[in-house]
């Protein structure tokens, strides 16, 4: 029996992103993609990728589990990450997780697959516990569970460009820096940010054995600060961090309306 067919699951759902044509194009080379199975109670989670080319693909991957409460809008967030080498149309399963489908918060579960210019070419996004009826709950997780057999004839716009929002990925190194990218996350979901592209905190090596912190925002860098460890430090940066990608965000907003005037 498939798990929308069970009235204690009808409060998970797959919802894929609005549609965008003029998105970037993902899944084209390398197609990402979550697979959900009920087991005992638990929601077993997925991440799989497919090779859809002739030569070997080389990928780093993430899997994320953001989950949201809904009574006090705590927000935490679980990666589970590496790399792998695909052979000309193969299949692997990346890494595995499991929820409580008794769970009342809200998460989303995000696969992003990276090539080796650290460029995102793969993507999949589920949420669970979206505020939707439960008829359009049936209908989605059904397209989910059924949709396990990968296919070049689906129509590339419908099934690729995708628009993520409000996603903050990391890429860090030290403790400092995954207690920075805490603080930013924390702040960026507080501040109801929700961008279209995506943000990417980075720890780079810098002079010596100091690292430093990179923002991106898409392809843009918009931030950029050597790292140190005092906990009052990392809140100011991540303060004036926030300004800066929300006011990015304004700004890439203002020129797509220009562009749309004329």
């Amino acid at each position: 029996m498939h798990p929308f067919q069970k009235k204690h699951l009808l409060f998970l759902v797959s919802i894929l992103l609005p549609l965008q044509t003029i998105s970037q194009i993902y899944n084209t080379e390398v197609e990402a993609k979550i697979n959900i199975e009920e087991r005992n109670g638990m929601l077993q989670i997925t991440g799989t990728a497919y090779n859809k080319t002739e030569i070997d693909q080389s990928v780093r991957y993430v899997l994320s589990v953001i989950k949201t409460n809904p009574e006090n809008s705590n927000t935490s967030k679980n990666d589970q990450s590496g790399r792998i080498v695909l052979k000309p149309a193969e299949q692997q399963n990346l890494s595995s997780t499991t929820i409580n489908t008794n769970n009342e918060d809200r998460i989303i579960l995000l696969l992003l697959i990276y090539n080796l210019e650290e460029k995102i070419i793969g993507q999949d996004r589920i949420v669970i516990n979206d505020n939707i009826s439960d008829e359009e709950i049936k209908q989605q997780l059904q397209k989910k569970v059924e949709q396990t057999v990968y296919s070049d004839d689906l129509d590339t716009a419908s099934q690729d460009g995708l628009t993520l929002r409000g996603i903050v990925t990391e890429d860090t190194k030290t403790k400092p820096g995954r207690d920075f990218y805490t603080m930013f996350f924390s702040d960026y979901n507080l501040n109801n940010i929700n961008g279209e592209k995506i943000v990417a905190i980075k720890e780079v090596i810098a002079l010596g054995n100091n690292t430093k912190i990179e923002i991106f925002v898409g392809d843009d860098k918009v931030v950029e600060f050597f790292l140190r460890p005092q906990r009052e430090f990392l809140k100011t940066m991540s303060d004036a961090s926030i300004r800066r990608v929300a006011q990015h965000f304004e700004r890439l907003k203002r020129e797509a309306n220009s562009i749309k005037r004329y």
